[in-house]
This record gives C-alpha cells, sequence and structure tokens, in this order.
C-alpha cells in the first residue's frame, strides 16, 4: 500500500498548520504569476475576449468535471440572476484586466490591481451599507494614494492601460460584494463554475467574431493561463482552511516580484522605484484593512 505524500510523516501534513498554509500560500501566488504573462504572449495574436473565453473554458471543464463526479444537483441555484450580474461584473474586469496586460510593464500592471480590496470596501459601503471607522477609511485613502505614487499624475503619461486596470480592480470588487450575497446559500465551487460559465457566454460572440487561429507556440501560455489560473484560487482556498485569512494576505504581496521576474526574463522589463514603492503603500493599506476585518470575525 503506498502512502499519501502529503499526509505522511514524510510529507506536507506532518508540518504545522500555518507552515503549511505558508508553503500553500506561495505556491498559489507563483501560480498566479504565472498568468500575466501567459496573458502578454497570447496578446501578441489573440483579443482579450478570446483569452477570457479560453480562461472561462477551463474553468468550466475543471469544476464541471468536480461536479460530474459528485453529483450535478450540487449546481442547482435559486440566484441565477445574481449570478448573471456578478459574472458580468467579473468578465468585463477580466477583459480590461487582460487587455491592459497587452499594454503595460507587467509589474506596474499587477501593483496597480492590488487596490482591489480598496474598491471591495468603498463598493460594500455604498452598495451594502456597511460601515467603517476613522481607521479603516485612512487606510484607504493611503492605498489609493499609492496609486499616485505609480501613476505619477502630472510628471508621467498615464493611458488608457493604467485605466483599464483601475476600472478592472473596481469591477472585480464588485464582483466580490456580489459574491457576499452569492455565498450565503450557494457553495465556492457553484459559483465559480456558474462564473465561468456566464463569463464564457459573455465572450462567446466576440470570441466568435475576433477569432485568432490557435498555434503551436500559444499552447504554452494556454496551458499556463488555464491549469494556473485555475489551481491557484484553490490553493488559497486550501490555505485559508489551515490558517488565518490575515497570514494568507499577508503572501499576496509576492504576486508583484514573481510577476516582475517573469517580466525580465521574459521580456526584459524593469519596474521602476515608484512601482515598489506604490505597491508596498497599496498592499499594506489592504492588509491593515484585512487585519481589521479578521478581528471583527474573531
Amino acid at each position: 500500500m503506498t502512502s499519501d505524500p502529503t499526509s505522511g510523516p514524510s510529507g506536507l501534513g506532518a508540518l504545522n498548520p500555518a507552515l503549511q498554509a505558508t508553503i500553500i500560500s506561495v505556491a498559489a501566488m507563483l501560480l498566479f504569476s504565472v498568468v500575466p504573462p501567459s496573458v502578454r504572449l497570447l496578446s501578441d495574436t489573440m483579443s482579450s475576449w478570446q483569452i477570457v473565453f479560453i480562461r472561462a473554458v477551463f474553468g468550466i471543464a475543471g469544476i464541471g468535471a468536480y461536479f460530474l463526479w459528485t453529483g450535478l444537483h450540487k449546481l442547482k441555484s435559486r440566484q441565477i440572476r445574481i449570478h448573471v450580474v456578478r459574472s458580468t461584473f467579473n468578465f468585463v474586469g477580466m477583459v480590461m484586466w487582460f487587455w491592459a496586460l497587452g499594454h503595460i510593464e507587467l509589474a506596474k500592471g499587477i501593483a496597480i490591481h492590488f487596490t482591489m480590496p480598496l474598491f471591495i470596501v468603498l463598493l460594500a459601503v455604498i452598495f451594502l451599507k456597511e460601515r467603517i471607522g476613522p481607521w479603516r477609511i485612512t487606510a484607504m485613502l493611503l492605498g489609493f494614494g499609492g496609486v499616485l505614487v505609480i501613476l505619477r499624475p502630472g510628471m508621467i503619461d498615464t493611458g488608457l492601460p493604467e485605466l483599464a486596470i483601475l476600472g478592472s480592480a473596481m469591477l472585480y470588487g464588485g464582483a466580490v460584494v456580489f459574491l457576499k450575497k452569492v455565498v450565503e446559500s450557494e457553495t465556492p465551487a457553484a459559483v465559480t463554475f456558474y462564473t465561468n460559465l456566464f463569463m464564457a457566454l459573455g465572450c462567446l460572440i466576440p470570441t466568435i467574431l475576433l477569432w485568432a487561429p490557435i498555434t503551436t507556440a500559444d499552447i504554452l501560455p494556454i496551458l499556463g493561463l488555464g491549469i494556473c489560473g485555475l489551481f491557484a484560487p484553490f490553493m488559497v482556498a486550501v490555505a485559508l482552511r489551515k490558517a488565518d485569512a490575515s497570514l494568507v494576505a499577508a503572501f499576496d504581496f509576492l504576486r508583484l516580484p514573481f510577476t516582475a521576474l517573469f517580466g525580465f526574463l521574459l521580456f526584459a522589463e524593469v519596474p521602476d522605484e515608484f512601482v515598489w514603492l506604490g505597491a508596498a503603500i497599496i498592499f499594506a493599506s489592504t492588509y491593515f484593512i484585512a487585519r481589521r476585518e479578521a478581528k471583527k470575525q474573531v
């Protein structure tokens, strides 16, 4: 009989839960960081609609296989309308995000996209009537100040890619706000399936109209986009079952150096000091908000 390498005395299961969560989180951030360079490589020949469609198909196939195994009855939903609205926010945000990655330095794009948690707080206040105190308001203002450090308006040109990433972060934040409503009665797996399904449907017509043939050179970045994009969120979910959200959130910043490394190796990109400084400010503010949120839920 063979033993499970993750649960035996010499496997990952022999470590304490916090250390397990650390290792899994680092691996997840590395997988997340494979997606932007994969998108950049595909952007040379494909529209962002087609790239998002491919990403969604991988999600449908992966999560769909899970439900075929566990039972399709678990996909029953009473909130299809909210799923459609959520998925619209998600896929439009992803189209903007993927388009921008084809036109901007990868590390800079990741740094600006760190603002998503700030938009989540802002939109939760507007639409869910959540109340926030002066500390979180200050953290939000500092986070958006970090964006100004990166963009330096008036000093360097700010173009459509930067604005598209901010718009994408806001739309992703809106999708998360709707998620808070959906998960009250639906499983994360079902939510993920419907998100990918409606994203694929939303991108279907533009993808057909703008279809670019897939070449052998596209296979590796497609696999990077699909497989890493599918498994990275799953690994974060596993890490969250083993440790506090504040610990897992602390590793999110690793996406920047990992992505910067891919940007340097594949595209000879070297982010300037303002990208790192601004990203550090944004991340510090969002991490502070995450810590405050975690303490509220204890």
